[in-house]
């Protein structure tokens, strides 16, 4: 539900004025929310500095069906890039490509993605290339592969879902081709065919990425809170005396 609520507000300038100023929704959404600007998220990033946490700064958006707002959201991507290293901060970033063009056209899209991996490879900042509904996976799988190739795995990273029935394959292949993944476990709404919906069927899918990533991923991230799942990551972690920093969990803010 979260999830659904977040995808939301992205798509939708109103529900964010209205879920931001109506008492009780607002203090759910601030748990999630580093704030209303870039200086709001920078405060936060600093934050967990403070206790020894990275942290990575997703500019909220979806969707852009101009190309003059998908180049002002690129201009947003790059200034959140440089001060990040104005900072001094270890922190990423996070793109959707459907805010920098991809609803208007792919090679906006990527010309508009190199721009803020330029930023970022003079800044030295990571870029997460966020994953989206089911129909731009394969699209979406398409450029971040180009972009790995001209700027490396350790400038750019993919995200990918472990909830989509027909795209099991797409774990391998992002490993054999030395990608660094974020496995999330999916919270579009989509149809029965395209998900499972089930959860206990999301969280065996979700397990066994997780014992892939670990035992043959580069620096894989693993974005749950789930506890069970952060217990059986553990459990391998140890069992194949894995290095701690080679891999990490992700979170949620709040």
């Amino acid at each position: 539900m979260l999830r659904r609520i977040a995808v939301a507000l992205a798509r939708q300038s109103w529900l964010r004025k209205l879920v931001v100023s109506t008492p009780g929704v607002r203090d759910l959404a601030w748990r999630f929310v580093a704030g209303e600007d870039l200086d709001a998220g920078i405060v936060t990033l600093r934050r967990l500095a403070g206790r020894g946490v990275g942290g990575t700064l997703n500019h909220v958006g979806t969707h852009v069906h101009d190309a003059g707002e998908a180049r002002v959201a690129t201009d947003d991507l790059i200034v959140a890039v440089n001060r990040i290293r104005a900072e001094g901060l270890s922190a990423s970033v996070s793109v959707k490509l459907t805010q920098i063009g991809l609803d208007v056209d792919d090679a906006l899209c990527r010309s508009e993605f190199r721009r803020v991996l330029d930023a970022a490879a003079a800044a030295d900042v990571f870029v997460w290339t966020d994953m989206e509904e089911s129909p731009y996976v394969a699209r979406t799988l398409a450029i971040f592969d180009e972009m790995r190739t001209t700027y490396g795995r350790d400038r750019v990273g993919i995200v990918l879902q472990a909830y989509l029935r027909k795209r099991a394959g797409d774990v391998e292949a992002q490993i054999q081709a030395g990608s660094r993944i974020r496995i999330v476990k999916g919270g579009y709404w989509e149809t029965p065919d395209v998900v499972y919906r089930v959860q206990a069927e999301i969280d065996q899918a979700f397990s066994r990425v997780v014992r892939l990533l670990l035992e043959g991923g580069y620096q894989p991230a693993i974005a749950t809170h789930d506890p069970a799942v952060i217990n059986l990551a553990r459990a391998i972690v140890k069992e194949r005396a894995i290095a701690p920093g080679s891999f990490e969990f992700q979170m949620l803010y709040g």
